[in-house]
């Protein structure tokens, strides 16, 4: 009798763990939250502020009306629709933010793929990420994701955006004949879909609208006064110069040393008081001597 299967705690789910294709559908079918998948290990994927899900709803409702009324027939997907990117053996189960995948590969689907994400893998011919990438980190992985999961050979994705609503920032990601992938930054102006989505023109005036609200400038600053908090940190504790050289004199010992009887009782506390100043200051920059 084959040993009965350890039940998945979906409560207590271990990222470190590679489940099994089953186990994986068995998770996305009871988890009340968005995961991608890959090689078995589950990525959590955060929450969006409604601003960002607000453009996103906006680009959707923009081509799912172009795909009506062009009678493109496709289907329009958003973040909750995910894709098989399963190819050169690697097991990636992805949920772009906006996808379209036309009427042809669609009906060409079996059941499984509908309903599951086992059999052939497919993808979408177009996808779009919303996303702050104020930050070169967070660029940098948007962009491998781009070039390694959604335009990977093999994927049926020729067209790509990705839109910064909040700094008026876009790049565009295309594959030619030959799959290679290029990346060019654009203007904050109407996109052109081109001959992957013909005749379906982004008017980017109705994601300035969502964008364009006042906000409270500490509110917008949160970001940026934290990240310079922590580079701030990073300068303290890291960074340190060290000042070798002495005043004229020599060094205060000996000075001290020589002259110690010369001095009145005032000197004295002046030349404490100006020691402990100035000693103060060299910390405050992250500056240490000798004295």
């Amino acid at each position: 009798m084959p040993p009965k299967k350890k039940e998945i705690d979906l409560k207590n789910l271990d990222l470190t763990h590679i489940y099994t294709p089953e186990e994986i559908e068995h998770i996305n079918n009871h988890l009340k939250t968005r995961i991608n998948f890959e090689n078995g290990r589950l990525l959590p994927i955060p929450q969006s502020p409604i601003a960002n899900e607000a453009v996103v709803h906006e680009i959707s409702r923009q081509l799912g009306n172009w795909n009506v009324e062009t009678g493109q027939n496709g289907i329009v997907t958003t973040s909750q629709g995910g894709y098989n990117f399963s190819v050169k053996g690697q097991s990636k189960i992805r949920a772009p933010h906006i996808a379209f995948i036309p009427e042809n590969i669609y009906n060409s689907l079996s059941k499984t793929q509908l309903l599951t994400f086992f059999g052939q893998p497919f993808t979408p011919i177009f996808v779009t990420e919303v996303v702050n990438v104020s930050k070169e980190a967070i660029l940098n992985e948007v962009d491998i994701r781009f070039k390694n999961d959604y335009f990977a050979t093999g994927t049926s994705v020729k067209l790509g955006w990705l839109i910064d609503p909040r700094n008026h920032m876009i790049w565009t990601y295309e594959k030619d004949d030959d799959e290679n992938v290029t990346r060019q930054k654009r203007k904050w102006e109407d996109l052109d879909g081109g001959n992957i989505l013909p005749g379906f023109t982004l008017d980017i005036e109705f994601v300035e609208k969502i964008i364009s609200q006042k906000y409270d400038e500490d509110e917008l600053l949160i970001e940026e006064v934290k990240e310079n908090e922590d580079k701030e940190s990073e300068h303290q504790t890291s960074e340190k110069d060290l000042v070798l050289e002495y005043a004229d004199g020599g060094i205060l010992r000996n000075y001290l040393k020589n002259n110690f009887t010369k001095l009145t009782l005032g000197d004295k506390w002046n030349l404490t008081y100006q020691l402990a100043c100035g000693v103060s200051c060299l910390h405050n920059e992250v500056i240490y001597t000798k004295i």
